[in-house]
């Protein structure tokens, strides 16, 4: 007889509470925002408003953080009531340190043989998807190294890309280097970053118009069909004229199919308001986010 697989994944994949209640079978292990002396449940006890108000309006410096272990091990032992075993898609290894913690935990005598860590090498949409694939192969009863190779398949095709308005956030979060942003900002520059793998620093633009043409004319030359595809608009608290110039020159380039979708809170901690950015995840089992 077949093991029943449970997925479970964090709230670095965007799902709002609404929508996860679309999902009751997935477990979703909320991340850590801080906010100086407050520690917060990402999506629980604080909301996409609240992060605003507090790294946006007030001007704190918000900190994130992996999940707690010992929060880690309840939810994967109320998951492991339900399910022979669980698969856990954390946020990247490279963006965090819940992959290692997870890893770690994994292999104590409760959970070994019952609970399998993936390195997921996405965030925020990317990961959304994976974690959809992933909860829709466990429903088709597939085993466990099935949908690993399905989620490895995904993880070669798909594309993301962010560029923020300025580079102050991630210096100060320390994920980009202060001497870049100080000259990034004062030459009004703007900087593609990859999300694929690793947050890293794709190209400089001179402005956010060529920026936003940059990521899309590199989905385009890099994903088969592209314009097939559907493209998700990553909106990280954008003003509307940047939004809609963003979908003008998607639909100019030739897309049809066009979503938008909020950067998960994790990131938008770091990348700030007025981030734009663009995502497909092309599969062959129709998942849409």
């Amino acid at each position: 007889m077949k093991k029943k697989i449970g997925i479970v994944t964090d709230s670095a994949t965007g799902f709002s509470l609404q929508e996860a209640k679309n999902y009751p079978e997935l477990t979703i292990i909320p991340l850590t925002i801080i906010d100086e002396d407050k520690v917060y449940d990402d999506n629980i006890d604080i909301t996409n408003d609240g992060i605003y108000q507090a790294l946006i309006v007030n001007g704190h410096f918000l900190k994130t953080s992996q999940t707690n272990r010992e929060k880690v091990r309840e939810y994967w032992e109320a998951a492991l009531k339900k399910y022979d075993e669980i698969l856990f898609l954390p946020i990247a290894q490279a963006a965090s340190g819940q992959y290692d913690s997870a890893a770690i935990l994994q292999r104590e005598p409760e959970f070994k043989d019952r609970v399998t860590v993936y390195e997921t090498g996405a965030a925020s949409v990317p990961l959304k998807a994976m974690v959809l694939i992933a909860l829709h192969l466990a429903n088709q009863n597939k085993n466990l190294k099935e949908i690993i190779k399905a989620l490895y398949q995904f993880r070669l095709n798909y594309e993301c890309f962010l560029t923020p308005t300025t580079l102050s956030y991630l210096a100060r979060g320390g994920r980009m280097p202060s001497s870049l942003s100080s000259v990034a900002n004062f030459l009004k520059l703007k900087a593609i970053i990859s999300c694929k793998e690793k947050i890293k620093s794709y190209k400089i633009k001179r402005t956010m118009n060529n920026a936003i043409k940059e990521m899309l004319e590199t989905i385009i030359e890099r994903t088969k069909n592209a314009f097939q595809q559907t493209l998700y608009v990553i909106n990280a608290w954008c003003d509307k004229e940047l939004l809609d110039k963003a979908i003008a020159k998607a639909q100019e380039l030739g897309f049809k199919k066009i979503k938008v979708e909020p950067l998960c809170n994790i990131l938008q901690t770091h990348t700030g308001d007025n981030t734009i950015g663009f995502a497909v995840v092309p599969n062959k089992y129709n998942i849409e986010v």
